[in-house]
């Protein structure tokens, strides 16, 4: 007798999510149903109230990061709009009770999670039972992540190295190739660049990344704050090179030619100024893993997933860039321990594709993974 079909309960942000989930219902297969977010349905309205008023001490944790995103953009972030999203989560939760209710899911399937509505969905769900599992974009190109611990920091891949030192890599080669990203503006002419530096990706302001995972450095004026108070440190011939993340929406021109040693390249390729380096310094970007993949040392400042001893060098504070920064010929690079670990992420963790464009390999991977998730079964 064939098993049935796990059932799982796709949570949409967007009308673009909810063709995707539909898509990735029918073709893992799961017994699957899709909730958009903004229009969840009716349902017993005064139950999600109560159940959200009970537990108003976490909506602040809920809702800080959409509230330090119109902080940092001009935009409400007032006590009557947090009220009103306050509003919003019940009126999702009212719909999600009822199709709980009604057909008894075993997953709740989201995309990245930190949204406000995905922070109280999620809670609700754990609380009544259900898995969750988590999607975000993979850490190598072309690639999806699965897990059912969260995304980035948060996500269940191993933090010890010997866990990848004892894995036996299949042999397949990973692509080195990075997925170029067209700036959203103008960034005019490639510099030329110097002999010897440290390359410095600028990630999105208003990310997660930088919002939630970076305890010391909460924007890119304090990394290049950073970057200024650790310059003297480095060799005498050395200098940071500086890109801006191409798709960011806001740009930094009042830092440009602020530091003779700290130049920046917004028109250069990322791919090339990674290769030309001696080391990349990056809050926890997955920049980071390409950097590895393309055979360069890296030092992390925030909460990476891949903050792994003897895979990366990790500095908390000022003091501790600076001492790695003095001698960037020794930074330390593990090339047999990188090969295990990216071998790792591509052949077991990570699904292989992205939405709209994939193989079949897609949804069976996802099927898998979903499955192991459904076990708790661990790496």
């Amino acid at each position: 007798m064939t098993p049935p079909l796990p059932r799982v309960l796709f949570l949409a942000m967007s009308r673009n999510q909810e063709k995707h989930f539909r898509a990735l219902a029918e073709q893992m297969p799961v017994d699957g149903r899709v909730i958009n977010a903004k229009h969840p349905g009716r349902g017993p309205w005064l139950t999600a109230l109560g159940w959200l008023w009970r537990r108003r001490d976490q909506l602040p944790g809920w809702l800080r990061f959409r509230v330090s995103k119109g902080q940092l953009n001009d935009g409400a972030h007032g006590r009557w709009f947090r009220f009103g999203l306050g509003l919003r989560i019940a009126h999702l939760m009212a719909g999600l009770m009822r199709q709980v209710r009604d057909w008894q899911p075993q997953v709740l399937f989201v995309l990245n999670g930190a949204h406000y509505k995905q922070q109280a969905a999620i809670s609700w769900a754990r609380e009544a039972g259900l898995k969750v599992a988590y999607l975000e974009l993979g850490f190598l190109p072309n690639t999806m992540a699965l897990d059912g611990a969260g995304v980035n920091y948060a996500n269940s891949i191993p933090r010890q190295a010997a866990f990848y030192r004892n894995y036996s890599p299949r042999g397949e080669v990973a692509d080195a190739t990075l997925v170029r990203r067209p700036p959203r503006k103008p960034v005019g002419e490639p510099i030329e660049l110097p002999a010897r530096y440290l390359f410095v990706p600028f990630q999105v302001y208003d990310d997660t990344q930088i919002l939630i995972h970076s305890p010391w450095v909460p924007s890119m004026e304090a990394l290049y704050q950073a970057l200024v108070e650790t310059v003297d440190a480095l060799p005498d011939d050395c200098v940071y090179v500086v890109k801006e993340h191409p798709t960011s929406k806001k740009a930094y021109p009042e830092l440009h030619g602020r530091h003779p040693r700290i130049l920046f390249a917004n028109a250069n390729d990322t791919q090339q100024l990674i290769e030309r380096s001696l080391g990349v310094i990056t809050v926890n970007s997955t920049v980071g893993i390409e950097s590895l993949l393309l055979g360069r040392p890296v030092i992390t400042l925030g909460n990476a997933c891949y903050n792994i001893e003897e895979l990366v060098a990790h500095a908390d504070n000022r003091d501790t860039l600076r001492g790695l920064v003095s001698d960037p010929q020794a930074l330390p690079f593990d090339g047999a321990l990188v090969r295990h670990f990216v071998a790792w992420l591509r052949e077991q963790y990570l699904v292989p594709g992205r939405w709209p464009e994939y193989g079949p390999d897609y949804p069976q991977r996802m099927r898998e993974r979903l499955d192991q998730i459904l076990s708790g079964e661990p790496f």
